[in-house]
């Protein structure tokens, strides 16, 4: 019969790829074992933690450093966490990798498996010589090693090495063993197989298979060897003699019989071993007698012996063989077997067993007569079978297959979902295909376009942008990029070796132009730049396409999920969503496969007959056709006039903004009549021009507003499951936002263009359709910026790992998207009970982009969320971040609010001053409900789902305290008080004194108008405002605080110098206590005098002078003239300066203006001078000085001087100068 090979193939599934870069710093766990030879040098284990994976300086060390020979997934039978595993091999076959592959763990699970092990052996691993089983008795992984040396290495590896450090410090002998069969030694080992944690199986060199047992509870440093051939009395020679001929193959350094293993499975019932062998045989062993029992062809054809040797299998190739069981068997079926042959390009064959010790009726060809051909891209290349797995359904008698085809570094995976007994008749039929990533056009992917001489722009910023895009390629490609980048010309790597990355990529390419470049002209540095960023890029290109070749196909059958591991990565392949099914697959292709989408209708509510998927997938292509086919020129003017009319407020009605965005394209100019008439040619299908009607448009949109699951599945998305989540996230904004774009630009050219006379269009709303679309794409560009945009996260702490023989290192937290660390961690995954994982994936993704734009609360807007994002970044104090999102907030005097704190933050005083004005009106006004309170504990999780507690204006991220939310919206005088303290950290005293100003303003209770006075009268104090100081002075209720005031002000206005500003204000009250206050700063002068202090006395005296207190003016002289008379008898006579004499006038010229019965004052004793105290004198008794005693004393001074300027110092100092002078006492 007629080869039957798929027709076609519908896009249901996707590929969203993870690369495998750690995710923490410092949880690298680099272990090498020790040698085991007799003159071997490292026999002792060495462990360290690696803080990142070592950077490459060739494309060579890349390779061999980063890039697997082999790799694959494991998922244990338990359903303990971890309980999925990634393995790969490294560094030239010498190193095994291990980390946990799960996406999602227990609510209850405390810990974090995110740990990689990096274990060196002494020795090459071979190829196919890793096989992983879970323990049975334990909770306990383990690997299986089988090494060049012919050793056999079994780790036993705790679920706790993945997830602390220290766990992996235990001696090692307690979870390495080592063991090397005797049969080694007379044949070569092949391939290594788990059946379970107890029983291996390895093919040998010579045809036989290798049987290894041990009990439970033994650790694997002895197996029990049993040996299986095919029973001729030949095999048992081929153990002792090299047999070399047309029967051998060569391979990896071997020479390979015929009848080596080169797959092979236990059968369910644990009594046969299933192996195909290397000369396109299927075998079975009976494990309790040794004997093969049956032998067959892949394709059941009968061979004569000499025929044998001429088809052979490929030795490198794992997986020819499937062995699986079926809900519903045919004619009693025990299981079933699913073999591949490379034969006629590719063919399956399916096994019946009903009993595998009876090869003529035990078991049989499921459909002699049909040629099953794996699938086929129809591209005209020479593709070959990578992969294949099949399994039972979940929830169904029907099986799955999966089959995934490569041609060099390009791959295909198809699934297909079938009855066993249909089969054949369905073969050609019915099949889907895993959409790869660059599947995905998206002119956003494209490098960025070169700098024109009138593009203020930087080329530089663009690039490093562009490059360093999260999820687009991980640092570790671009640093060895970077290397080789600076290897092509000789640039010393010390040269550029400081700095972050970004600065050194940036100082490379900018070497490399400098180079180049000996002119100035401008546009010729500014075509080189342009051309080194793209040889870079396209560097960076090579290194990262190189890193995808894919390896293997794994299937989790728990889960329901596929996996595909490459050479530095892995990829989830998930369900489509219904905007990607509609993306993905053209119109003619969902109409074949009706059937197979499981919704297959969408419907609006305005509308009575639902719209198909087909339909849909009509007008998608027409507007990606319409945009593919603008210039570079038009693509850029497009998307720059989207942005402006997202995020721009107009005036105009929309139909006139529809006219001015057309014209902006130049529509007119840049569409041709052949790009009109292709776009009516795809409309055609489905009535052309016509096919524009609002309700069929809004079914479309009503896909991108899908409400989120409800079920709460008690999982929490582990942080491996949450960079499958946000690159996941990052793929369907692109690709949603993408279909918007062209969606948007179709609909404003077809208003504009399409003549309404003749193609009428009588339900095409185009305004309503337009300010849709553009709501859309506002949201999925704030969506964008989360899953671009990176900061520390913040709910990790810079804190160290407790490793016994490390230093620990203290790290910054790791960098990861704000989509991811605001919302994909609170995100609970949907269970894979009741569905498969690759579905559930899909809604996880799906529901993130809901949540974050509200979730089905239909009370929480889209601005409130936006308001919320700011506060969160404000609160951990991402400055750059909050400033570049201010873009997206909206005009609510809630954002204008944190506007203003963003400004404060920035140290824009006057622009916060202006802000906080500005929303004042509507945040004065009590916002709180009657009957609910604030949790501020996880406002942003709770803004964004339904809560009935929480006030979700003010869920602010913990950015306001209850206090501050109370003061914040109680009226205008909180209001203000509130503001007045945010700027009081900053010292922003002019601004401090305005909004106490305002916030007096509204008649404060008594307590709150002291504070605020208070507050007021410390900024002008501050900002040497001392007439507003005295002006809040003087309106304090509370005499200490006054008085305390009224001192501070004082010494502020004296040790400044604005004595005479003090002495101008009025003090109508006060002038008593200015007058004490003054009097203690003079009596404090007099007894401890020092050269730098603010002379009080003056400042005393002409207070008392302004007031017309002259006796008191002239006490202050005479009591200052009395402590330097003092002075002088105790120090000696001497020349006490000039001061002297002035005082002497200044207090003849007080008591002179006192009048001739008020020029006196009291000396000596304890009584008071004029107004002050005296302190000088011994007796106590007080004398009253008169203005003819001052003027005496002022001779007595004259005449001492002029007795020390003449020379006469002999006679200086006696009694008698004293008595002709004043007489104090």
């Amino acid at each position: 019969m007629e080869p039957r090979s798929p027709k076609s193939a519908l896009g249901l599934y996707k590929e969203t790829r993870i690369d495998l870069d750690p995710i923490d710093s410092n949880s690298v766990v680099h272990i090498q074992l020790p040698s085991t030879g007799a003159f071997a040098r490292n026999t002792r284990p060495q462990r360290r933690i690696l803080n990142t994976l070592p950077f490459s300086k060739t494309e060579e060390d890349f390779r061999r450093q980063h890039i697997a020979s082999s790799s694959s997934l494991y998922f244990r039978k338990s359903h303990k966490y971890p309980r999925s595993y990634l393995w790969r091999c490294l560094e030239g076959n010498t190193t095994l990798e291990l980390r946990s592959g799960d996406l999602s763990k227990g609510e209850h699970e405390k810990r974090e498996a995110s740990l990689i092990l990096r274990i060196v052996f002494p020795s090459v691993i071979r190829h196919g010589g890793v096989a992983l089983a879970d323990s049975m008795d334990q909770d306990v992984l383990n690997v299986f090693v089988l090494t060049k040396n012919n050793e056999i290495y079994t780790l036993s590896l705790r679920p706790d090495f993945f997830c602390r450090p220290e766990a992996s410090a235990d001696d090692l002998e307690r979870w390495c063993k080592i063991f090397k069969p005797s049969s080694f030694s007379i044949s070569t080992p092949h391939r290594l197989i788990a059946c379970t944690s107890l029983e291996l199986l390895v093919s040998l060199s010579d045809g036989r298979l290798m049987r290894l047992s041990r009990r439970a509870g033994e650790d694997g440093s002895t197996w029990q060897e049993a040996a299986y051939n095919d029973g001729q009395w030949g095999a048992s020679l081929r153990g002792l003699i090299r047999w070399q001929g047309n029967t051998t193959v060569r391979h990896d350094g071997q020479v390979l019989d015929q009848n080596t293993v080169v797959s092979a499975f236990p059968s369910p019932d644990q009594r046969h071993i299933l192996a195909v062998c290397l000369n396109h045989t299927l075998k079975a062993w009976n494990l309790e007698t040794g004997k093969t029992t049956f032998s067959k062809d892949l394709l059941d054809r009968r061979r004569e012996p000499q025929e044998i040797p001429r088809i052979m299998l490929d030795p490198g190739i794992s997986t020819v063989i499937q062995v699986f069981e079926a809900h519903s068997s045919l004619r009693g079926d025990q299981y079933y077997i699913a073999t591949f042959s490379p034969q006629q390009s590719g063919v399956l064959k399916f096994w019946g067993v009903r009993d595998a010790d009876h090869a003529e009726n035990g078991v049989r060809d499921l459909f002699p007569d049909n040629v099953l051909k794996v699938p086929d891209p129809d591209d005209g290349a020479l593709w070959t079978m990578a992969d294949f797995r099949i399994t039972s359904a979940r929830d169904s008698s029907d099986i799955d297959i999966w089959v995934l085809l490569r041609l060099n570094r390009r791959y295909r995976l198809y699934h297909k979902v079938t009855n066993m007994e249909q089969l054949p008749s369905t073969w050609e039929w019915g099949w889907s295909i895993a959409v790869i990533g660059s599947a995905v056009p998206e002119y956003s992917v494209e490098p960025p376009a070169k700098i024109s001489d009138v593009d203020p722009e930087d080329s530089t910023e663009k690039w490093l942008d562009f490059i360093f895009c999260p999820g687009r390629v991980p640092e570790v490609v671009i640093e060895a990029g970077l290397a080789i980048h600076n290897s092509t010309q000789d640039l010393s790597s010390e040269r550029v070796s400081k700095g972050s990355l970004k600065e050194r990529v940036a100082h490379s390419v900018g070497s490399h132009v400098l180079l180049d470049v000996s002119n100035t002209d401008i546009g010729i540095y500014r075509e080189h730049t342009h051309l080194e960023w793209m040889n870079f890029w396209s560097l960076v290109c090579d290194l990262d396409q190189s890193r995808w070749e894919p390896l293997s196909l794994a299937l989790d059958e728990f889960a329901g999920m596929p996996w595909l591991t490459f050479g530095d990565g892995c990829s989830a392949v998930r369900a489509c969503g219904e905007i990607e099914k509609v993306a993905f697959n053209t119109e003619e292709d969902l109409r074949i496969h009706f059937r197979m989408t499981h919704e297959r209708t969408i419907e609006s509510e305005d509308e009575i007959f639902p719209t198909h998927l087909h339909d849909l997938a009509i007008l998608v292509g027409a507007a990606t056709q319409f945009r593919a086919s603008f210039s570079e020129s038009l693509q850029l003017q497009c998307r720059d006039t989207v942005q402006q009319n997202l995020w721009q407020d107009s005036l105009h009605s929309v139909p006139v903004q529809m006219q001015s965005f057309y014209d902006s394209c130049n529509f007119v100019e840049e569409i041709s009549d052949k790009q009109y008439n292709d776009v009516a040619a795809a409309l055609k299908p489905s009535g052309g021009f016509d096919t524009f009607d609002t309700y069929f448009l809004r079914s479309l949109f009503k896909k991108f507003l899908q409400p989120m699951s409800t079920e709460v599945s008690g999982l929490l998305s582990t942080k491996f499951g949450l960079r499958l989540l946000v690159k996941g996230a990052q793929e369907m904004i692109t690709l949603h936002k993408r279909i918007l774009t062209d969606i948007l630009l179709l609909v404003v050219f077809v208003d504009v263009e399409v003549d309404r006379e003749e193609h009428e269009m009588e339900n095409f709303e185009a305004a309503r359709v337009y300010t849709e679309v553009l709501s859309l794409l506002s949201e999925y560009q704030i969506l964008e910026w989360l899953a671009t945009n990176r900061r520390p996260d913040p709910h990790e702490k810079a804190e160290s790992r407790p490793i016994s023989n490390i230093t620990p290192q203290h790290t910054p937290g790791r960098l990861t998207t704000v989509l991811e660390n605001l919302f994909a961690v609170d995100t609970r995954p949907q269970s894979y009970t009741t569905r498969s994982q690759s579905a559930s994936v899909t809604g996880n993704i799906e529901d993130l982009l809901k949540w974050v734009t509200g979730g089905n609360d239909p009370t929480v807007t889209k601005e409130r969320v936006l308001v919320n994002i700011q506060c969160n970044l404000l609160k951990n104090n991402n400055i750059d971040l909050a400033s570049s999102f201010l873009l997206f907030q909206p005009s609510t005097a809630w954002a204008t609010y944190f506007r203003a704190r963003l400004h404060l933050l920035r140290d824009e005083f006057t622009e916060a001053a202006i802000f906080f004005k500005k929303a004042a009106y509507s945040l004065c006004k009590r916002l709180f409900s009657s009957n609910s309170h604030i949790n501020h504990t996880n406002s942003l999780s709770h803004a964004a789902r339904p809560n009935p507690t929480i006030d979700y204006p003010l869920a602010s991220s913990n950015l306001l305290s209850p206090l501050s939310a109370f003061f914040l919206s109680s009226g205008p005088a909180n209001y203000y008080t509130h503001i007045l303290s945010l700027f009081e950290p900053a010292r922003a005293h002019s601004h401090i004194q305005a909004f106490a100003r305002l916030a007096l303003q509204f008649s404060p209770p008594p307590d709150q108008a002291s504070d605020l006075l208070a507050r007021l009268f410390a900024s002008s104090l501050a900002l040497a405002n001392y007439d507003a100081a005295y002006s809040a002075l003087v309106r304090y209720s509370d005499r200490a605080l006054q008085h305390n005031a009224l001192r501070s002000l004082i010494d502020e206005m004296a040790a400044h110098g604005y004595v005479d500003d003090l002495l101008a204000l009025p003090f109508t009250s006060l002038k008593v206590e200015v007058d004490t206050i003054l009097a203690e700063h003079a009596r404090r002068e007099l007894l401890t005098p020092s050269e730098n202090d603010t002379p009080y006395y003056k400042i005393l005296y002409a207070w008392r002078l302004r007031y017309g207190d002259f006796r008191g003016a002239a006490a202050v002289l005479v009591e200052r003239l009395e402590s330097r008379e003092g002075q002088r008898d105790r120090q000696g006579a001497g020349n006490m300066g000039g001061e002297v004499l002035a005082e002497y006038l200044l207090a003849i010229n007080a008591l002179g203006m006192a009048g001739e019965e008020e020029g006196w004052v009291l000396v000596g004793g304890d009584g008071e001078q004029g107004r002050g105290k005296v302190t000088a004198g011994e007796s106590g008794k007080r004398k009253v000085l008169r203005l003819q005693d001052v003027r005496r004393g002022y001779q007595a001074e004259l005449d001492r001087r002029s007795v020390l300027d003449s020379g006469r110092w002999g006679i200086v100092g006696g009694e008698e100068e004293d008595d002709e002078g004043m007489d104090w006492s």
